[in-house]
């Protein structure tokens, strides 16, 4: 049988049809790499902030512990640093305390970073090393300490607060509020 020349082939594709296809198929690969994009731009991001607050975390977390350990808490940078001073009220953004191998340590905030000198006299402290991330901008770091005299009936302790944010401004900045009260281990007599 011979077709008739008013009838043509149905077979493959015309070329509007194959240029709609392609369309369709550009913009699904245009959305997907642009979502793919912006997931791993968000966990950079993500990975970015937990790297500096782990470091803000064993910042605190190595302060708790040297204090824990240590003896004659003195709150504030005056007077002579290796006796023990109290400062419940509006407490101060300076510590020095004896390490357990009765060296002063002291901790204090400056230009928005948490510095710490081990190399103390009983007036001075000197050769400040700053221990927190670059990253971090702290706003407020504070010591409440009571029970700083012996034979006073309580316990040292201090209270630390850290406030700042973290990460940087051109990407996603978080608050943060951390606080943590610490209690010498040696009971007091």
């Amino acid at each position: 049988m011979l077709k008739s020349k008013s009838q043509k082939s149905q077979k493959g594709f015309t070329v509007l049809e194959m240029i709609v296809a392609l369309g369709l198929f550009t913009v699904v690969v245009t959305v997907a790499v642009g979502a793919l994009t912006a997931l791993g731009t968000a966990s950079g991001k993500a990975q970015s902030s937990r790297i500096v607050m782990d470091n803000l975390n064993f910042t605190v977390e190595n302060i708790a512990r040297s204090m824990r350990v240590g003896t004659k808490y003195h709150c504030g940078s005056g007077g002579t640093l290796t006796d023990p001073l109290p400062c419940q009220v509006n407490g101060e953004q300076f510590i020095a305390f004896l390490d357990s191998q009765s060296r002063t340590v002291a901790f204090r905030l400056n230009a928005g970073r948490i510095e710490k000198s081990t190399n103390c006299s009983p007036f001075l402290c000197s050769d400040w090393l700053g221990i927190t991330d670059p990253a971090l901008t702290i706003t407020e770091f504070r010591f409440f300490v009571t029970g700083a005299f012996s034979g006073d009936g309580v316990q040292p302790k201090a209270l630390l607060v850290v406030v700042g944010t973290a990460g940087r401004k051109d990407i996603e900045e978080a608050t943060f509020n951390l606080q943590t009260l610490i209690t010498q281990r040696l009971l007091d007599s």
